[in-house]
């Protein structure tokens, strides 16, 4: 792995839309690009995304962007595909990891990883008939490591842009250890690029993959970006690790973000809400990172929330 890698920013549905991303990207470093959380193959959520905060034209994005679909309705994501294409962008990235139990009820995300069939039809179809590269975010499998085999046998059979791989199986969600030992496996095996996702959380973690791994080139940070915004910078050696964080710039990137999804919610209770969910991983900069989130999050009121964000930043 190169001593400064090439970073994705982890789609995480809710949390890193646009808002986020373009905000992030004005006021942190490190970042090179992100996948966007996901659009489900129906017309109804396509119609009601694509047209509005998720996939934009590519000139709003102020960070390099891949648009991420999941499902695998072929209608549908003819509808997709040339909206992406109209818009802009040339690639688009397949969501077979996402491990949330409703998600994987109806077969979709960690849940399609069961038909392996069913992906190579899907494959077979839209490959050769889109002017689009195309990647993959998987698992190991949904049940059970052992998966990744068959999955990786296939996935050999088609010329994707990179697979990025989160060494879990679906059932574990985000809990236990990632299994380092058979992301290695698929490593050895994969005729795609590989990008390795999950659980770098600090530059220790990074050092630790980068070290068992050097082939690899990219890396994604999801949750441990969130945590620390600064991680991506520290990774490539832009930020001194021994600081805390910049106090001004978190500041400057929380105010914008905050001013930015008032002009949106137009329910004062949704905004703290929302706001409260981005501090459950904030409070992470700090060492009494319990304290902090039990102070903020029981904030009953906007004004309250500023008052205690002001005054545990100092």
């Amino acid at each position: 792995m190169a001593e400064k890698p090439f970073i994705y920013l982890a789609p995480l549905e809710g949390v890193t839309e646009i808002d986020f991303r373009n905000i992030f990207a004005k006021y942190l470093g490190g970042v090179d690009a992100a996948v966007a959380p996901f659009v489900t193959l129906n017309r109804f959520d396509i119609n009601e995304k694509i047209k509005g905060w998720n996939i934009p034209s590519v000139e709003h994005q102020k960070m390099i962007t891949i648009p991420q679909f999941m499902g695998r309705n072929f209608n549908d994501f003819d509808h997709l595909a040339k909206w992406v294409k109209h818009k802009g962008y040339d690639e688009i990235n397949w969501n077979l990891g996402c491990p949330v139990k409703r998600v994987v009820r109806k077969g979709r995300g960690c849940g399609q990883l069961k038909y392996p069939d069913e992906i190579r039809q899907f494959l077979d179809v839209i490959l050769p008939k889109y002017d689009l590269k195309f990647s993959i975010k998987t698992r190991l499998g949904l049940s059970n490591p052992d998966e990744c085999f068959k999955l990786f046998e296939l996935y050999n059979d088609y010329p994707l842009s990179e697979i990025i791989l989160h060494p879990r199986i679906g059932t574990q969600l985000y809990s236990g250890e990632v299994n380092l030992d058979y992301f290695e496996e698929c490593l050895k095996i994969s005729k795609n690029e590989l990008v390795y996702n999950g659980d770098i959380r600090s530059p220790e973690n990074f050092k630790s993959i980068q070290k068992r791994f050097p082939t690899v080139k990219k890396i994604m940070l999801g949750r441990g970006l969130l945590r620390d915004p600064f991680l991506a910078e520290k990774i490539k050696g832009l930020n001194d690790s021994e600081k805390s964080f910049d106090k001004s710039r978190f500041m400057a990137f929380h105010n914008e973000l905050f001013i930015t999804l008032e002009n949106k919610f137009w329910n004062k209770k949704e905004l703290l809400g929302k706001m409260k969910e981005y501090w459950l991983s904030f409070s992470y900069l700090f060492d009494d990172r319990n304290s902090v989130s039990k102070y903020i999050v029981r904030s009953q009121t906007l004004e309250e929330f500023h008052a205690r964000v002001e005054e545990t930043i100092g």
